[in-house]
C-alpha cells in the first residue's frame, strides 16, 4: 500500500486565477470493469452531477478495474490513506474490517433495495460512524437480492442442498449455506464464470444483476429464488467513500455540493438502479428458456428458521469487538421497518 504513494499526487488542483476559483479533480478508484452498470450509472453518474452542479469546479479521474493497484478488500484503506479520493467498494470484501455495517448482510433482515439503503445509510453515518475513521460515506448501494443460479437443474428443498458446491456472497452468506448443508466456496466475481464452466461449482448465490455483467448467462440456465414480497436471504452491500482529508480541504461551497448529490436520496437512487437491473436480468433468464423455480413458503420457513446462528455468531462477534450487538441489530432492523414505513 505505502510503495503506491508516490505514484499518487494530491487530488486538488491549486488554486488559480485572480478570482481564487479552485478547481478540483477527484481521483475515483474501483474494482469493476469500466462498462459495468454500477461503474457508469452509479459511480460515473455521481461524478456528472457534482461537475455540472458546481460549474466544472469538481470533476473525477476514474481509474476503474484497480487500476491504481492492491485488491478490492484495500479500497476503503487507499481513501484514507491518500492513495485515492474516493472509492467505490463492498466494505465485507475486508473480512471482519466493517463488522458492524454486515448486519445488512445477514440472512433475511434485508426490506427492498432502497429501503435497505437508506437504512444503512443512516446507520453507517449516526450509528458506526467510528467504523469509517478517515473516511466519509457518500452514498450505499444495496443489490438486487442473492439467489441461487445453477448450470442445469434449479435445487427446490433444503435436502437437495446437501453438499452442493456454492459460491458464496461474503462470509456471513458462507457460514448461511453452510446451516443449509451447503459447501461454500469463497471466489472473486472475476473467476466465477470460470469456475461454473470448468465444474468447480455447482452454483452460485449472487444478485440476478449480476448474472450478464459477468457473463454467466451462457453458463447458468437453472435459478432457485425465494417468494416474492418476502425478505431476501441477503443483499451485496456497496458503499461510495471519499477521504475525510480530502473531503475537509475542500471550500464549502464544494462541500455542500458534494452532500447535496450524496445522502439518503443518492442512497435510494442508486440502489433503484441494481432493483431494475435485477428485474430485467430476471426476465432476460426467462426469455432464453431457463428454469425459474420459486422456492415455496414451507421451504422458505425452513430456510429462516435455520439462519438464527447466523444472526447469533455476528452478535457474538460484536459483542468481542466491544459493542453492544444485540442492541445495534436493533437499531438495523428499526431503522429498515422505519424506511419501509416512510
Amino acid at each position: 500500500m505505502k510503495a503506491l504513494l508516490p505514484l499518487v499526487t494530491s487530488a486538488l488542483i491549486a488554486i488559480s486565477g485572480p478570482s481564487m476559483a479552485q478547481e478540483v479533480m477527484l481521483r475515483v478508484h474501483h474494482f469493476l470493469p469500466p462498462t459495468a452498470f454500477p461503474a457508469t450509472d452509479m459511480v460515473g453518474h455521481w461524478c456528472e452531477t457534482i461537475k455540472t452542479r458546481s460549474e466544472g469546479r469538481i470533476a473525477c479521474q476514474i481509474y476503474p478495474a484497480m487500476q491504481l493497484g492492491g485488491t478490492p478488500a484495500q479500497l476503503i484503506d487507499q481513501a484514507r490513506d491518500g492513495i485515492a479520493d474516493a472509492v467505490f467498494t463492498v466494505p465485507s470484501y475486508q473480512p471482519g474490517g466493517y463488522l458492524r455495517s454486515e448486519v445488512f448482510e445477514l440472512p433475511f433482515i434485508a426490506g427492498t433495495e432502497p429501503v435497505t439503503a437508506m437504512a444503512m445509510y443512516e446507520y453507517v453515518t449516526k450509528h458506526v460512524p467510528d467504523e469509517y475513521k478517515g473516511v466519509r460515506p457518500l452514498w450505499v448501494a444495496v443489490g438486487d437480492p442473492s439467489v441461487l443460479h445453477f448450470k442445469a437443474e434449479p435445487l427446490k428443498t433444503v435436502a437437495e442442498m446437501q453438499g452442493a458446491k456454492i459460491r458464496s456472497p461474503g462470509r456471513y452468506g458462507a457460514i448461511a449455506l453452510e446451516q443449509v448443508g451447503a459447501i461454500p466456496v469463497q471466489l472473486p466475481a472475476n473467476a466465477i464464470t470460470e469456475s461454473l464452466s470448468r465444474g468447480v461449482i455447482d452454483g452460485v448465490m449472487i444478485p440476478w444483476s449480476a448474472v450478464r455483467m459477468l457473463n454467466m448467462d451462457e453458463e447458468v440456465n437453472a435459478h432457485s429464488v425465494f417468494p416474492p414480497g418476502r425478505r431476501p436471504f441477503t443483499s451485496s452491500i456497496a458503499m461510495f467513500l471519499i477521504s475525510e482529508s480530502t473531503y475537509n480541504r475542500l471550500p464549502a461551497d464544494l462541500q455542500a455540493v458534494i452532500d447535496e448529490a450524496s445522502g439518503l436520496e443518492a442512497s435510494r437512487h442508486m440502489s433503484e438502479i441494481y432493483r431494475q437491473k435485477g428485474i430485467e436480468d430476471q426476465e432476460a433468464a426467462k426469455a432464453r428458456g431457463a428454469k425459474v423455480h420459486v422456492i415455496d413458503e414451507d421451504q422458505y420457513a425452513e430456510w429462516v428458521k435455520r439462519m438464527d446462528v447466523v444472526r447469533e455468531r455476528w452478535i457474538e462477534e460484536v459483542d468481542r469487538s466491544g459493542a453492544d450487538g444485540a442492541a445495534l441489530y436493533d437499531t438495523a432492523t428499526a431503522l429498515i421497518k422505519k424506511f419501509e414505513n416512510q
